[in-house]
């Protein structure tokens, strides 16, 4: 019994021995010395029987060890030797920056039996032991001067891109100049050149005293900014709405101007109100109360919603009369 319990053993035994002579892996270097900061290479290789699976390794980090940076990976070759045994093999471009003795670390490869089969195994390389050198400078040569820059004559072939480009900037530049100013502009229905959008005065007047309001510039201690923009406002609506040339005029020019187009009294008083205490702020360093400021933006804004009502009216009024005079 106990020689039938050997003869089994040693048959599971040599079997295994045979299986695993079966699958063989290597790597190669072509020198054990390997100089600091210079490429080298590495050859793996695994054989195993035709029908095995082989689950190459991808080497996915940029390094082999601590010591070694892979800077290539080839490709990986899949061959068949004269016993009809697969042979796959890769070759990587190492590079060492440490001097003395470097190891090239085992190499786990994948394999198994068939693509099917579950049970996967790994083979490792041996260990290769490489001695680094630093590069050898030969001291008892004369230190040579470095060579300058070889100057190289210009080529047309650089300089015609150049000159291509700055011919069709120039053109472009004469065909937009050519096409604007000999562009029609469009006319309106009095021959008039038509012009771009316009705010339309008393919009814009109504929209910049909102904004004036909301920057709260004399609640912050800006009180000749305030009413220096307060009047500008005025100025311009004035200019815009009635054709005065409000913005070149002093306050006492205004007045005067404003007067001619029969405003109320009530109406033009609260103009010339704000129009005479701004002067004040700006030029007699009159210190206004908090009362002051607020009804200077009320009168001003009660002014140009007041006078555009009226100047609406008296347009209105105007086309009247023309249709009945037809």
């Amino acid at each position: 019994m106990k020689r039938w319990i050997l003869m089994i053993g040693l048959t599971l035994g040599l079997w295994g021995m045979a299986s695993a002579q079966q699958v063989e892996v290597s790597a190669k270097v072509q020198d054990d010395h390997v100089a600091v900061g210079k490429p080298f290479s590495l050859d793996l290789t695994m054989k195993v029987p035709y029908g095995y699976y082989v689950e190459w390794n991808e080497f996915a980090t940029d390094t082999l060890s601590a010591q070694l940076d892979i800077l290539k990976r080839g490709e990986i070759q899949r061959t068949a030797d004269a016993d009809s045994n697969v042979v796959v093999q890769q070759q990587l471009t190492l590079m060492t920056f440490d001097t003395g003795y470097v190891q090239v670390p085992p190499v786990g490869l994948t394999y198994a039996k068939s693509a099917e089969n579950q049970m996967h195994m790994k083979a490792f390389t041996d260990p290769i032991l490489l001695y680094s050198n630093t590069i050898t400078v030969d001291t008892t040569q004369a230190f040579r001067p470095m060579v300058p820059p070889i100057e190289q004559p210009v080529s047309m072939k650089e300089v015609f891109p150049w000159i291509l480009g700055v011919l069709l900037l120039v053109l472009a530049g004469l065909v937009i100049w050519y096409f604007v100013k000999h562009r029609k502009p469009k006319l309106d229905e009095n021959g008039e050149p038509v012009k771009g959008p316009v705010t339309p005065p008393y919009d814009k007047a109504i929209g910049d005293l909102e904004s004036l309001k909301q920057q709260k510039l004399w609640q912050a201690g800006k009180v000749k900014e305030y009413y220096s923009n307060l009047t500008d406002i005025a100025r311009e609506y004035i200019e815009g709405q009635f054709k005065v040339n409000a913005v070149e005029m002093t306050t006492d020019d205004i007045l005067q101007e404003v007067q001619e187009l029969h405003f109320d009294e009530k109406l033009y008083g609260k103009l010339k109100d704000t129009m005479e205490l701004s002067d004040l702020v700006k030029f007699a360093k009159y210190t206004t109360s908090p009362l002051e400021n607020d009804n200077a933006m009320s009168d001003m804004t009660d002014f140009v919603n007041d006078s555009y009502a009226h100047y609406q009216a008296m347009k209105a009024k105007e086309e009247e009369e023309a249709r009945q005079h037809v």
